[in-house]
């Protein structure tokens, strides 16, 4: 099959917009995601080779949650606990558990006016919760995530990437 450039050009990653990063330092930032994804295609380009697009990536074995790519987890309920702060739990597999560390964080993609947006959430679950995790979460009057947030229902799918960050912690260590 003859590829031409216009072929090519359509299977180009498309570069994030600002607002798709969350600003929380997380690695792989979604630039470090989409640098990768650059130099996969221009090598599959060079060799002519489609088939070095499809490579398959990472996965967290403990849940469907894996820091490069975002998965869609179902809210699972919605309670609002004061005027503006909502508590979102979201199904996981089986009795899977997210296995986040101390201070890990996942971050949350969301779509408003045709603006995706990211942003990084730490879930308040107990390290040994199986088959749910749960993320606490203040809504802002006017901030573009928060308008996404408040319009959750049960049932719905939202889309997370994660862990990311964290630090050591020694017991009994100053």
């Amino acid at each position: 099959m003859d590829d031409n450039e216009d072929d090519w050009l359509s299977l180009k990653p498309q570069e994030p917009l600002p607002s798709q990063c969350c600003g929380s330092g997380c690695v792989p930032c979604i630039y470090d995601v989409y640098h990768r994804e650059l130099e996969q295609w221009e090598e599959a380009k060079a060799k002519q080779d489609r088939n070095l697009l499809t490579r398959k990536k990472p996965q967290n074995k403990n849940s469907e949650l894996a820091p490069e790519m975002f998965t869609a987890f179902t809210v699972s309920s919605v309670d609002q606990l004061t005027e503006d702060t909502y508590q979102y739990k979201f199904e996981l597999p089986g009795n899977s558990s997210l296995g986040l560390s101390l201070g890990q964080h996942i971050v949350l993609r969301g779509l408003v006016n045709g603006l995706e947006i990211q942003r990084a959430y730490t879930p308040i679950t107990p390290v040994n919760a199986e088959g749910y995790f749960d993320v606490l979460i203040k809504c802002y009057e006017g901030g573009l995530m928060s308008q996404y947030v408040k319009s959750w229902k049960q049932g719905e799918s939202v889309f997370w990437r994660g862990p990311f960050g964290g630090f050591p912690y020694r017991p009994n260590q100053s």
